[in-house]
This record gives C-alpha cells, sequence and structure tokens, in this order.
C-alpha cells in the first residue's frame, strides 16, 4: 500500500489529538504529532503537505501555534488547517491565516476529501512556466515568489492567491469567486478571509508597486496588463 506525503498534527499527546493523528494514517498519510508547547524548530524533516492544527485543545495559544508554524521554515509553506469544534467556529480569528478548516467531529471521509483537495491543488501549480510581471517573479514549480531576484516569504495560501491573480492579470473576481478558486466552494471562513490575504499580499509586494487593485463594489484585480506578463 503507497504511503501518502507528510501531514504535521499540533496539539496535545492524547484525546482527541491522538484520535486525529490515528485517522490521518488510516488514510495512508504520514502523520506526525507536534506536541504544543513545541521545541524550536517545530519541524525538521521534509515540507509536509499540510499542518492540522487541532485548536480543540489549544485553548488560548491557538496565535502562538499560528505564529509559531508561519515562523518555521520547514513548516510555512505548508497548508495551515484549523480542527475546530463546530460550535466555537464562528469565533475563530481568520486573520490568523487558516488556509482550512475542518470542523469537529468530523467524518474520516471528509478528512480524506480535505486533504485531498490540498494535494490535488498544490500538484495542479507545478507546473514548469514562471510567471513574470514587471519585477514580480513566481514560480509554480518551487513555489518561489521574488521581486528583482529578492525572495519574498509567503504563505501557503498568499503564494496560491498571488498565482491565481497573475495567471488572470486584467480580470475583476469578486470576494465570493476568489475564495471558490483559492480555497475551494466548501471553505467555512467566508470573504472576510480574501481580504485579509489580499492586505498581506499587498505589505508583501508593496515593492513591486501597487499589484491588486480594489474594485470598489466588486472585488480585486491584478493591475499588471496581460501583456506585461509572461512565461518561457
Amino acid at each position: 500500500m503507497n504511503v501518502g506525503p507528510a501531514v504535521v498534527i499540533i496539539g496535545v499527546d492524547h484525546e482527541p489529538t491522538s484520535t486525529l493523528a490515528s485517522d490521518t494514517r488510516r488514510l495512508n498519510y504520514r502523520a506526525h504529532l507536534v506536541t504544543w508547547p513545541g521545541h524550536d524548530p517545530l519541524w525538521k524533516g521534509p515540507p509536509p503537505l499540510a499542518v492540522l492544527a487541532d485548536l480543540r485543545v489549544l485553548g488560548a495559544d491557538v496565535g502562538r501555534v499560528c505564529q509559531a508554524t508561519r515562523d518555521d521554515a520547514g513548516l510555512r509553506r505548508a497548508a495551515l488547517v484549523a480542527v475546530v469544534a463546530e460550535q466555537e467556529a464562528p469565533r475563530l480569528d481568520l486573520s490568523l491565516g487558516f488556509d482550512d478548516l475542518i470542523l469537529s467531529p468530523y467524518r474520516l471521509s471528509e478528512l480524506a476529501a480535505r486533504l485531498r483537495l490540498i494535494r490535488w491543488r498544490i500538484e495542479r501549480e507545478q507546473s514548469p512556466d514562471v510567471v513574470r510581471a514587471g519585477s514580480l517573479t513566481v514560480n509554480p514549480v518551487t513555489y518561489q515568489v521574488a521581486i528583482e531576484g529578492r525572495p519574498v516569504e509567503l504563505t501557503l495560501k498568499e503564494y496560491q492567491l498571488l498565482l491565481f491573480l497573475t495567471r488572470n492579470a486584467g480580470r475583476v473576481f469578486t470576494r465570493e469567486e476568489l475564495l471558490s478558486h483559492v480555497w475551494g466552494d466548501y471553505y467555512f471562513g467566508g470573504t472576510r478571509t480574501v481580504d485579509v490575504h489580499v492586505r498581506r499580499l499587498r505589505e508583501k509586494t508593496e515593492d513591486a508597486g501597487e499589484l491588486i487593485e480594489t474594485v470598489r463594489g466588486v472585488g480585486y484585480r491584478f493591475v499588471v496588463p496581460t501583456s506585461n506578463i509572461s512565461s518561457p
């Protein structure tokens, strides 16, 4: 039986996190439990497919866990997925940067679908074409983004949003459309998360100019003309 990519689970070494790790292994992923508070760095292996943050047990440390994940060189490019009790989901701070949510109690089929969707989106993006827009370059193979050759550190979802916008330069997308294309139709977080990610992208790419334009009352578009975007 084939074994899938690694999935890092951040939580505690007992229920319910241990069941989450067991369920992930049942789906043929290599589940690695990182107990919180963890060491620095949290992860020393090859980049995992996803990080499942078990919010059911992390309590007030959720913000620290998210920051530690984004600061960890081995984890910052992985999809950050919140496993949260359904009744707590409306109070979740979306500005923490979660790429997806799994509502608990979950079915094994739902966990499988979430991980499969993350894997599919990553594989879909791994085309050989480097997208260039002015001084900005986006490499779908290496996940590297640079401005005038200087690397730009992005989270996975920031990268996916930027890649989608650059590949569709000049076209206006509503927040709902961006949420559907980048996060998927079954993301529970709402359109506010799009605004949060656009704001972060603007901050991180400001040296390349004002790339993402707000179209009042509609949504966003990448403003570099299509004629200025190329891929070899």
